[in-house]
């Protein structure tokens, strides 16, 4: 995938948990899917046709179902990048409902080990960002595995559009 870098963005943000609302806050949902919406089609407009989610709740399977709900109007691609299999197994019913929707949809699959491990998350991590030149996330500073890839982009020289302040903002 290393060389479609320059076509290629990849997603990471806070599982549903960490947000700084709940899943059940249409009002705060619905503009960070605005957000996503704009990001995708600014990126689209940049050249991007490529975009990958490591499916897990909150931001990541939200960036997935923006890019199924532009992909005709941009001929734009889902990839979806699963750490493991079995990833959704431990998922709330209507968030594994979402994963199997965005995997079923999705234009190409990445099944990254056969089993979790301690670890796995941060090699789909480091898969991203190393097929991508582009990350789009919602980062507003908290430790863990959202931290830890825009550390992994911002060494890799990656464009970072960062939403956690509502704006679509470059670092």
């Amino acid at each position: 995938m290393s060389d479609q870098r320059s076509e290629t963005c990849c997603f990471s943000g806070y599982r549903i948990e960490k947000m700084p609302f709940r899943a059940d806050d249409t009002d705060r949902v619905r503009a960070l899917e605005t957000s996503l919406d704009h990001a995708v089609r600014e990126a689209a407009l940049l050249g991007y046709t490529r975009f990958i989610s490591g499916m897990s709740t909150g931001f990541d399977l939200w960036a997935a179902a923006s890019v199924l709900r532009l992909r005709e109007a941009l001929h734009i691609q889902l990839l979806c990048a699963v750490p493991f299999d079995r990833q959704a197994d431990a998922y709330p019913p209507e968030w594994k409902q979402r994963f199997n929707h965005c995997l079923l949809a999705a234009d190409k699959v990445y099944a990254l080990s056969p089993r979790f491990y301690a670890g796995c998350y941060a090699a789909r991590n480091r898969f991203m960002v190393d097929a991508s030149s582009l990350l789009i996330c919602y980062f507003d500073g908290q430790p863990g595995g959202t931290a830890q890839t825009v550390h992994m982009a911002q060494k890799a020289g990656l464009s970072i559009f960062n939403l956690a302040d509502g704006q679509l903002k470059l670092f």
